[in-house]
């Protein structure tokens, strides 16, 4: 892997620092939604005041196995990234845990359908303008709705996640592959000293999205952060970046709510 040192600022992810806790910049309320039959819920974090003339961005975020929308949320407050200018969802998985597993008519991405539908319903959502992001399990559904869902998503982020795996096609050189599966920006976080999920599933994902993407897999090139890298020859609005966190073991980093943002702001 050849890496190129840049002299300017990045242009796929800049340093841009968030400005902090958002104070009265949001609300948080929690809802629940009917998916085939069953009740699943989610937290819903959105702008105080919103303007009715802009369509705003919808960031879809899934936590780890064994947690919940609401602990997750206040473990990790995305809106400290996005202030008053984002939707957040904060999704609910089946008895703290999400399906991975089934490569047809999965009920997590029904899930996410519907909450995206009921969303855009009632919000002045853009719909061209959708993200996910998880940690863990959640990271790796992050992957696995880019894959099965191909146009939904515009970008999507993974924190101590990894690729979509076991699926029902195979690429060329022999990943697995969903059914008319596209490309999808993705930006891989992974702390070095992960025990839970290894470096090398962070590592692969941004290996595998790059591939998928038509990026060029040899190189890369610095970006404003000194743990993140991207891929150098990535279609626009397609790039894949790869930061591997030297302290971190198997959490999200401090910053990747403000590199995420950045990430999907650029895409």
């Amino acid at each position: 892997m050849r890496v190129h040192t840049l002299d300017g600022e990045s242009s796929v992810l800049p340093r841009i620092p968030t400005p902090g806790p958002s104070g009265q910049l949001t609300r948080t309320s929690r809802h629940t939604i009917d998916v085939g039959g069953k009740k699943r819920g989610y937290v819903l974090v959105e702008p105080t005041e919103i303007d009715e003339q802009r369509r705003y961005p919808l960031v879809l975020v899934f936590h780890g196995d064994g947690g919940d929308a609401v602990g997750f949320h206040q473990a990790w407050p995305f809106e400290r990234a996005t202030g008053k200018d984002a939707f957040l969802a904060y999704l609910d998985g089946i008895n703290a845990g999400w399906d991975l597993e089934t490569t047809k008519n999965n009920r997590e991405v029904a899930f996410v359908e519907a909450v995206i539908a009921k969303l855009e319903s009632e919000r002045p959502l853009d719909r061209t303008r959708l993200f996910a992001t998880g940690y863990s399990s959640g990271g790796f559904l992050a992957n696995v709705l880019a894959c099965h869902r191909p146009g939904l998503l515009r970008a999507i982020a993974s924190n101590a996640g990894g690729a979509p795996y076991n699926q029902l096609e195979k690429w060329a050189n022999g990943y697995p592959k969903c059914p008319g599966q596209t490309p999808v920006a993705m930006l891989a976080l992974h702390g070095e000293r992960d025990s839970g999920v290894t470096l090398d599933s962070g590592r692969f994902s941004a290996e595998y999205w790059a591939y998928v993407n038509g990026c060029k897999t040899d190189e890369m090139e610095t970006s404003g952060y000194a743990e993140c890298r991207v891929y150098r020859g990535c279609p626009a609005g397609k790039a894949v970046g790869f930061c591997s966190i030297p302290p971190l073991g198997h959490w999200v980093w401090d910053q990747a709510a403000e590199a995420s943002w950045t990430f999907f702001e650029r895409q």
